[in-house]
């Protein structure tokens, strides 16, 4: 009982020794540590930059002398009789020129004459034929050419269409391609090259718009060279065409060749 008692006495003493040792030491360690001194922030003063002046130059005048003028004194004048001899010219009277007129008479170049196919105005080169005479085709020209119109020409009256329409021959009545028909109506020409788009030899015109279809014109169609030489290669038909419903259509104008 007692060594019991004791031993729990023994360790409550035990207990405090350890307690105190513990305290003892975080009292010391507390102490040990330095005490914190505040430092003081230091305020800094700002530094005013330094203001320059401008101080501007005094200018100093300086005085420039004036120059002096020197006056010079003229020289005086002496009388000097300077005695000229004349000597006796000779003056020719100058000619005078005899103009001779001289004449220009005009001179006046006729302008070539433009090819054109467009429409004419009702212009008529001859006096219209009477309504109740046909139209007839007549040679203008003896046949002295390559080719000579053959004559039968037929017309009727026709105001749909006012047209044209012929042949070149050969010898044999065939028909020869590649000839240039020149058709010629109030200042207008117009040409067409036998065979293109017809049959073989066979060439036509339709000149005339419907307003003109009855006005009064001369053709004139005949067999030409070329367009770019138009020199006649036949005599010339002339068709006197006055009204359309007299005769509108021309037909079977026949060219032969003749050599």
């Amino acid at each position: 009982m007692k060594l019991r008692q004791l031993v729990i006495l023994g360790l409550l003493v035990f207990l405090n020794g350890f307690i105190f040792t513990v305290l003892l030491l975080m009292v010391s360690r507390e102490l040990a540590r330095p005490v914190a001194t505040p430092t003081q922030l230091s305020t800094a003063t700002p530094t005013v930059p330094p203001t320059y002046s401008v101080t501007p130059p005094v200018l100093t005048a300086t005085s420039v002398p004036l120059a002096t003028s020197t006056h010079t004194m003229e020289p005086t004048a002496t009388n000097t009789m300077v005695i000229v001899q004349t000597t006796p010219t000779q003056t020719t009277a100058p000619s005078v020129p005899t103009a001779t007129p001289s004449v220009s008479g005009p001179t006046s170049t006729p302008g070539a004459p433009t090819a054109t196919s467009a429409p004419p105005t009702a212009t008529p080169t001859k006096p219209a034929a009477s309504p109740t005479t046909q139209p007839t085709a007549t040679p203008t020209t003896p046949s002295s050419y390559e080719f000579r119109y053959a004559g039968g020409m037929e017309s009727a009256a026709n105001c749909g269409t006012v047209y044209m329409k012929g042949k070149i021959s050969g010898v044999g009545g065939e028909g020869v391609n590649g000839r240039t028909v020149r058709l010629r109506f109030a200042g207008n020409v117009a040409y067409k090259v036998s065979g293109e788009g017809e049959n073989p030899g066979e060439w036509g015109f339709s000149p005339l718009a419907s307003e003109h279809y009855h006005s009064p014109f001369t053709f004139l169609i005949d067999v030409v060279e070329s367009q770019a030489n138009p020199v006649p290669r036949s005599d010339t038909v002339e068709i006197q065409f006055s009204n359309c419903d007299v005769a509108g259509q021309f037909i079977n104008i026949v060219f032969v060749y003749a050599r």
